[in-house]
């Protein structure tokens, strides 16, 4: 009789364990032979900080973030929402954006959350001047911060 094992590590061999027949070999021995597994757990942490005082984009960078600017141009209100609503406002906020107010706002409060440098009167003529690039730059923004931080993660290795 030939007994089969279901193992979860690869280690250990039990090729030689699986012909042996259980009438000749008493069962406490069996589990005796068995060797014991060691894990060791390595812990990696990743730390990426993004500098402060300025945007970690320009104005006109929408290449460095293509389908930030697929969305801004084949659906610019959708990006929009999903721009505020990442930032943790109320998503329907920039249907309501009539004389670029809303938009001055949520430029303002990032720049004040993120310690980016800058005016109220900065963030207008930016607006102003280019409106679906700015906001393409602030949904960038918010992409980059809410990625960068520390990063842990773990490889359980077994010896």
């Amino acid at each position: 009789m030939v007994c089969y094992f279901s193992l979860h590590s690869h280690s250990l061999s039990f090729l030689s364990l699986l012909s042996l027949s259980l009438t000749t070999l008493p069962l406490h021995h069996f589990f005796l032979t068995v060797m014991a597994v060691h894990s060791q757990t390595t812990t990696i942490v990743t730390s990426q900080h993004v500098s402060s005082g300025t945007w970690t984009t320009g104005i006109c960078d929408c290449c460095s973030d293509m389908s930030t600017c697929c969305c801004a141009l084949w659906c610019f209100p959708c990006m929009q929402c999903q721009t505020v609503s990442q930032f943790g406002w109320c998503f329907c906020m920039p249907l309501l954006d009539c004389c670029m107010v809303v938009s001055c706002c949520l430029r303002q409060k990032m720049r004040e959350q993120y310690n980016i440098h800058g005016s109220c009167c900065d963030d207008f003529c930016t607006i102003f001047c280019c409106y679906p690039c700015a906001w393409c730059q602030m949904s960038r923004e918010i992409k980059i911060r809410a990625h960068s931080g520390t990063v842990v993660t773990q490889q359980i290795t077994r010896s």
